[in-house]
């Protein structure tokens, strides 16, 4: 290995994680790996030791950035069909993040984490009575209520905003759901910066740039679309 290269693999950062399991407890029983940084500094993580058939769910596709303070990423690992997951409304709104966001299906879904389809639905309209305002407004989206889930979807992404380690596979996933609820609420301005927000923490997601132009299309302001 060259210098330079072997220098900038020793600078290169460790990203940390901490990982709950169906239970919401945290676990020393899961490693993961993560992989080759894409152009936005975004890596794909895999389970590289579980016991028992793990799923990973969250972050909901598979991939994190370095935060940008001390603290760890997130990270949600369930056995495969435990029924604790869907006790549990943080793997909840995990597993139902990806759906609400059109990015998979449910039945994609419910045989990804060993659930029925019919199990899952139950599970995500009763996210709508959740404490937490980000699974409160995953579980609000499901349901069509929009207006209502940008509310809390809207104090969930303030809220990841105003962390002193700000962490990017935590603001995305927010940005994203506010922005759509937003967008079914007809709040096209508004949803305009939500996508702004998503894509300044993954400036080549094609989607949210996409949402957001469409946003501000509908908004009256064609002329920044594209900006």
């Amino acid at each position: 290995m060259k210098p330079l290269a072997l220098l900038f693999f020793f600078a290169a950062p460790v990203m940390h994680f901490h990982v709950t399991d169906g239970r919401g407890k945290e676990t020393n029983a899961v490693t993961l790996e993560a992989g080759a940084p894409d152009e936005d500094g975004w890596r794909p993580l895999q389970i590289a030791k579980a016991k028992g058939d793990a799923v990973l769910i969250w972050p909901f596709d598979n991939s994190a950035k370095q935060p940008d303070g001390p603290e760890p990423v997130p990270v949600i690992v369930i056995r495969r069909g435990d029924p604790r997951a869907l006790s549990n409304k943080a793997a909840t709104a995990a597993i139902a993040t990806p759906i609400v966001l059109g990015v998979a299906e449910l039945a994609s879904e419910a045989g990804k984490t060993g659930f029925t389809a019919d199990a899952l639905s139950k599970a995500f309209s009763d996210l709508a009575s959740a404490e937490d305002a980000f699974e409160k407004g995953v579980g609000l989206l499901y349901a069509g209520k929009n207006a209502d889930a940008a509310k809390s979807l809207d104090v969930a992404l303030r809220e990841r905003q105003r962390q002193l380690t700000r962490v990017p596979s935590e603001i995305y996933p927010a940005a994203m759901l506010d922005g759509l609820a937003l967008t079914r609420a007809k709040k096209f301005d508004e949803a305009a910066v939500s996508y702004a927000v998503a894509l300044k923490q993954r400036a080549s997601a094609a989607d949210a740039a996409k949402l957001r132009n469409e946003a501000l299309i509908k908004a009256g302001k064609p002329e920044a679309a594209g900006k």
